[in-house]
Order: structure tokens, then sequence, then C-alpha cells
């Protein structure tokens, strides 16, 4: 295979991050470089020599060099870069070539370059959709620096492959190839097979080559476990009225995997805009999946009771649409997800609820002035194994009110999915359609049928909505096996 040496292969990609690494103010300015410095020998557990005050080129290039000496050094290196940095032009250039270093090494060391012209003529569409039908959807989602097919394919290289199966990143190069020659491109796809033919005899996966070429691989059938977009607010515990808001998107159907995005500090006012903004992000990055969204908000006791599935989207637009008409929107408990103490309950109702709904059933909250009333709640809710749905006799509008407290009973017992009626618990219209729904077919489907009283509301259009109860439900339900990853720095 033509190429250059593994040496000049190397010494190309570390001069190529040295460029990079010259455009940061970061590295330009002496005490964010030395922060960066500790930082980087910290994620090395190694010793960085600090900057001799010489020449800054060669002391990058050795700050460099010594990190390709360690296993994940160069994902070490930018890693620390953008603890710094954030997500800035420089960590964003650094990103891709940290995954050619790795693909590299994967195909030892051998000289990639002459994949690339193939692999930048792939359409932009295509792309997401074979990265996934190459991983057998265990790449859900790509980073966003990689928008080429030659950037996926260095991404997938770097991603483990389960044993007996055809690496990520050869099992595109067969999709690339066939797209190629679907588009009359055969000289770019002699290139692709010809590496794959390479690769797959010196690492002993003919066979499994073979199977690749050789099959059509039917698309699977769409799959029925949902997509979910996770959006979290945490009170800032310095400033009033301002929240850290962090998201975690989810569209693997084989297991719970959620992608981190990036954590920022917001007021409250600019909550429902930066909603709407993650929802268009994740509609961007989903542009091909099937399968339903479901919206969920982890929320903090004083934002509850906020109508969050009736926050627009497509505000720009002359006639914005609500959330609930595109998604299954519920809240969750941001207090639950970090009370520890609570969590052992919170299993064994949520078990009840998945595995014997038909066997479960609700308990209906009373308005009271009995100041016992929410320790005999709790106590009833924890004695009831079967009771896995609360129903609000008032909504938690405020800290000592009687829905607050009955919530906070409610987490302490476990109860997994509570509802209530946003502003007039009481209301008859509510207290029918909460019979109706909780006695149809058990709990087992309760987002859906609360979702069914929504698009009643919606379908009176927003003259008239105000007027239904479906636009005042407002439903809780936590999933203990659904738990977002760590929000990571502000």
């Amino acid at each position: 295979m033509s190429g250059h040496s593994p040496e000049r292969v190397r010494n190309r990609l570390v001069v190529s991050i040295v460029d990079a690494l010259q455009g940061s103010s970061t590295v330009n300015q002496a005490s964010s470089r030395e922060l960066w410095r500790e930082m980087l020998a910290d994620e090395l557990d190694w010793p960085v020599e600090p900057f001799g005050g010489e020449r800054l080129r060669p002391w990058l290039l050795q700050v460099v060099k010594a990190c390709t000496q360690v296993g994940d050094g160069p994902a070490c290196l930018v890693r620390s870069l953008e603890y710094v940095e954030q997500q800035s032009v420089t960590v964003a250039a650094l990103w891709p070539l940290v995954d050619e270093w790795e693909a590299v090494d994967f195909f030892n060391r051998a000289d990639l370059g002459h994949l690339r012209p193939a692999l930048q003529s792939l359409p932009a569409p295509e792309l997401a959709a074979m990265a996934r039908r190459a991983s057998r959807s265990r790449v859900q989602e790509l980073p966003g620096w990689c928008t080429t097919g030659w950037q996926i394919f260095l991404r997938l290289a770097g991603e483990n492959s389960p044993a007996g199966e055809l690496p990520f990143s050869m099992a595109f190069l067969v999709l690339s190839a066939d797209w190629l020659v679907r588009e009359g491109q055969a000289d770019h796809a002699e290139v692709l097979r010809r590496f794959n033919r390479g690769q797959a005899q010196a690492l002993g996966l003919e066979d499994l080559l073979a199977e690749w070429q050789h099959s059509e691989f039917p698309q699977p059938a769409p799959s029925l476990v949902p997509a979910y977009l996770m959006i979290q607010f945490e009170p800032d515990l310095v400033v009033a009225d301002r929240y850290n808001v962090s998201h975690w998107r989810q569209s693997d159907s084989e297991g719970w995997h959620p992608v981190r995005g990036e954590t920022v500090n917001l007021h409250r006012e600019e909550l429902p805009g930066t909603v709407e903004k993650l929802i268009g992000e994740a509609e961007s990055k989903w542009a091909d999946l099937s399968q339903p969204v479901f919206v969920e908000f982890v929320l903090p006791w004083e934002l509850l009771n906020e109508p969050v599935e009736w926050w627009p989207s497509e505000s720009d637009h002359p006639e914005p649409t609500p959330l609930a008409m595109d998604y299954q929107v519920v809240v969750r408990s941001l207090e639950r997800l970090h009370k520890a103490a609570w969590h052992r309950h919170w299993h064994t109702k949520w078990r009840q609820l998945r595995e014997r709904p038909a066997d479960s059933h609700s308990h209906w909250g009373r308005r009271t002035q009995d100041g016992a009333y929410f320790f005999h709640l709790e106590r009833e809710l924890k004695e009831d194994r079967h009771a896995v749905c609360l129903v609000l006799s008032e909504p938690p509008a405020d800290d000592l009110g009687t829905g607050r407290r009955e919530i906070l009973a409610g987490l302490r017992a476990g109860v997994p999915a509570m509802v209530w009626h946003r502003s007039d618990c009481a209301d008859p219209d509510f207290q029918d359609a909460i019979g109706e729904i909780l006695q149809d077919r058990g709990l087992g489907s309760l987002v859906e049928r609360v979702g069914r009283w929504r698009k009643e509301a919606l379908a009176l259009g927003p003259d008239a909505w105000d007027g239904h109860v479906g636009r005042h439900m407002a439903i809780l339900l936590d999933d203990p096996e659904r738990k977002p990853g760590p929000s990571g720095q502000v």
C-alpha cells in the first residue's frame, strides 16, 4: 500500500497538533498556559516540564511528543485545554487530530491520507445513518466535529468493536464504497476497498469483511424504544433566579447511554428559549430516526408546576406550536435524583409499576387541615407496595402548600408517578379525566393517556384550549433506571 513511513505519519500529526495549539490564546498567555500545563499533568498523571521562557514552538513539540508516549495522551492534552477554553476554535480543531492519531494507531500506523478524498466526497445527509448502521446502532450520536465522511471514519476507528464483528470503521468503508459505486465514483470506491482488503488480511478479518461485502444487511425494523431528550434545571446556589441548564440526548435502542451536552448558566426568563434551541439541535441529530421522542424535564421544587409542555417551539414563526404537539413531555424531580436515601423505595415501586402494571394502583390525596396528614400519607404509601401513582389534592405551587408537601411524601415513599391539575386539582373535569385515565388497563401507559387529553386540548386551538382540562394536566414520571450522567462544568 502506498503512503509515508509510520514515523513520518506520526511526525506530521504531531506538527499539526502543535500548529493548532499555537493559535490558542491559553497557550500564548503565561498564566493560562501554566494552568493548562498543571491540568495536563493531572490528566496524564505524569510531570510536564514548565515553559522555560525560550521559544514556544520547541516547547510545544516536546509536550506533544511526550503526550504521544502515554496511552491516551493526545486526548488528555485536548481535554485539559478544553477545561480552560471550553468549546474554543482550537479545541474544535484538535479533536479531529486526536481521532486521526487513534485511527493511525488502530491501523498499525498506516498512512490513511489517501482515503481522505474519497471519504470527503460522501454526502452529509447520509453520514449519520451510515455511521449508525456501520456500528450496528452502538454509536448513536457523533461529536459535533464529525461533519465529513473522513472525520467519521477516523472517529469510528477509535471506537471499541465487539469481538467477532468487523470493526466499525471498516464497516463504514464498506458502506461508503457501495455508495460511491452507485454514484459512479468507482475509482474512489476501489481505493476504500483495496485498503479494507489489506487491513482484513493483516488483522485476520477476511471472513467478516466478506460477510459485509456480500450481504445486503437490510435496514432493521423501526425501533419502538423511544429517544429521550432530558433537560435539567439546577438552581444556582449563589445568584437567585439563575439555573445551570444541562441536557442529555439518548437514542440508543440497545441500552441507556445518554450523550451529555454543554452546561450553561441562565436566568429563569431565558429557559424557554434555551429549551427551544435544544429541541432544534436534537431534531437535527435525529433527522433519520423513526422512534417516538420523549422530552423529560428534571426540575427543582420551585419549577415543578411550570407548564413546560406548553412552552413553544419555533417561536420565531407567526404561529409557534407547543412542545405537547410533537412530544410526550413529563417532569422529574431534581431533589429525588440528588437524594440517595430515597432511592431504595423508588426502585421498589418502579419495579412494581414496570413488572406488574395491572396489579398497581393509584392513591388520591385529600385536602385537609390536619397537620398529621402528610405523615400518614407517607406511611400509607410505603406500606402499600402496589401504590405507584399519587394524585395530588393541590398543585405544588408554594413551599408550604399541601401539594408540595404531598409530593415530598410521595418522593420519600418512592412513588414514581404523580399527576395533578396545574391550578385546581378539585376541578370536576380533572377528577373525571384522571379517574378515567387511572382505571384504564392499569398504569402501564399512563404517559400516553395523559398525552391523549393534551391532544384533545390542542385540537381546540389557542383560542379555546385553556378551557380544556388537558391543557392543565401535569405528570411526573421518574424512571430510576434512566438517570442523567454528571452535568459537568459550567
